[in-house]
C-alpha cells in the first residue's frame, strides 16, 4: 500500500471521527415564540459530595501522616503520604519507589470518617484529579489503628493479611520528598 493510500485512510477516518464529536452536542430547545435557533445545553459539572466534620473521639487521627513501608512482591518501597483534616476531607499520596526511580503513583482525595481513634474508613472522591463514583465500593478503604500518639500512628488496611504500617506525625503543609 502507497503512501497516498495510508494518508487518504487516514483523512477518511478523521473525517469519520469528526462527523460522530459533531453530532454528539445536544441542542436546548427553543422556547415558545422563540425564533432563535436552538443553542447547545452547558456541560453539566459533576461534583463531589461534601465530607462531615470528624468527631471529637478521632481527634487524634486529624493530621499529617508520613509511612514508609515495604510490600512483599513488590520492588521498592510504598511511601504513602496521608492527611486527615479535622473538617472531614482527607488526602493521599501513595507512592512505589525505588532508589530514585518512581515506578508508579496515585493521588486520592476524598472524605474520612471515625466513630473513634480505632479505626477510620476513607472514601475516595477524586483518583489523581479525575472524579469517581464514591458510592463503588472500591473507592472505600478501611484501615485499623493499632496505636496512636502525638508522633506516631500504626495502623493496617482492614483487609485479611494487610501489613501494618507505621506512619510519623509531620508538620500541615509537608509534602512527599
Amino acid at each position: 500500500m502507497g503512501i497516498s493510500a495510508v494518508r487518504a485512510g487516514v483523512s477518511a477516518l478523521m473525517i469519520v471521527l469528526l462527523a460522530g464529536c459533531a453530532g454528539q452536542r445536544q441542542a436546548t430547545p427553543a422556547k415558545p415564540g422563540d425564533s432563535g435557533p436552538a443553542t447547545a445545553a452547558p456541560p453539566q459539572q459533576a461534583q463531589a459530595p461534601a465530607c462531615s466534620a470528624a468527631p471529637a473521639a478521632a481527634g487524634a487521627l486529624a493530621a499529617t501522616w508520613y509511612a514508609v513501608s515495604q510490600q512483599k512482591g513488590v520492588k521498592g518501597e510504598f511511601r504513602r503520604l496521608l492527611v486527615l483534616s479535622a473538617d472531614g476531607s482527607y488526602k493521599m499520596e501513595t507512592r512505589v519507589q525505588a532508589g530514585r526511580n518512581i515506578r508508579s503513583e496515585l493521588r486520592e482525595s476524598g472524605c474520612w470518617e471515625a466513630k473513634d481513634a480505632r479505626g477510620f474508613t476513607t472514601i475516595v472522591t477524586r483518583s489523581n484529579g479525575e472524579l469517581v463514583d464514591a458510592k463503588d465500593p472500591i473507592y472505600r478503604n478501611t484501615y485499623r489503628v493499632e496505636r496512636v500518639d502525638g508522633t506516631r500512628m500504626v495502623f493496617r488496611e482492614g483487609q485479611p493479611g494487610a501489613g501494618s504500617m507505621t506512619a510519623r506525625k509531620m508538620p500541615a503543609g509537608y509534602m512527599m520528598p
